[in-house]
C-alpha cells in the first residue's frame, strides 16, 4: 500500500538534504547523438561504384520479422565486444534513420554513409530502419534487406538490434571496421 506524502514530509526531506551538494559526472554521455546526421550529403568524393556491387539482392538470408532480434559478427571479433554490442554499452558516434527511403535509396544512403563514416574513423553506427509495421507484406522489406547486406559488406564487423529507448528491434548498432 502507498502512503501519501504530506507537506510536513516534504519540509522534513528538505531540512535532511539542506547543505547537501550536486556531485560532478565524469563520465561519458553514452547517449549524445549529433545533431547533424547527414554531413555526407555531397557525394562527389565517395563515388564509389565498387561497393554498389557487394550489396547485392541475390545473396538472401532468411527472413525476419519486424520483432525479431538481429545479431551478426564476423569471426575474430572479442566475446566482450559482442556483449557490449547487444547490450548497447558502445558509445554510438553518429546515427542514420532510412524511414520512408525506397530499397535502392535506402542502399546507396546506407553505402555512402558507411564510407562517410569510416572517412570520419568512426567506430559505431546506429541505424534507423523501422520493423516494416506500414509494409504491404507480412514482413518487413527494408529490416530484411538490411540484414542482408550488412552481412555482404566487407568493413562491417557486427551488428545487432538495439535497446529499447535507441529503438529495439527497429534499429541496429554497427560495428566498423577501422581504416
Amino acid at each position: 500500500m502507498t502512503k501519501k506524502h504530506t507537506d510536513e514530509d516534504f519540509s522534513t526531506f528538505q531540512e535532511a538534504i539542506k547543505g547537501v551538494k550536486a556531485m560532478k559526472n565524469d563520465r561519458i554521455d553514452l547517449y549524445a547523438y549529433p545533431a547533424n546526421t547527414r554531413p555526407f550529403k555531397d557525394k562527389s568524393q565517395y563515388n564509389d561504384d565498387l561497393h554498389h556491387v557487394l550489396l547485392s539482392d541475390e545473396q538472401e538470408s532468411a527472413e525476419v520479422s519486424g520483432e525479431e532480434f538481429l545479431f551478426f559478427a564476423r569471426p575474430g571479433l572479442q566475446f566482450k565486444a559482442q556483449k557490449q554490442l547487444r547490450q548497447g554499452k558502445i558509445i554510438i558516434d553518429d546515427h542514420l534513420d532510412l524511414h520512408g527511403l525506397t530499397i535502392s535509396e535506402a542502399r546507396e544512403t546506407l553505402l555512402d554513409f558507411i564510407r562517410f563514416a569510416q572517412k570520419q574513423q568512426i567506430r559505431c553506427i546506429r541505424l534507423v530502419h523501422g520493423k516494416g509495421y506500414r509494409a504491404s507484406t507480412q514482413k518487413p522489406v527494408l529490416k530484411n534487406k538490411i540484414n542482408n547486406w550488412l552481412r555482404q559488406h566487407p568493413d562491417i564487423l557486427a551488428f545487432s538490434s538495439a535497446q529499447p529507448k535507441d529503438g529495439g528491434t527497429g534499429a541496429l548498432y554497427i560495428i566498423l571496421k577501422s581504416g
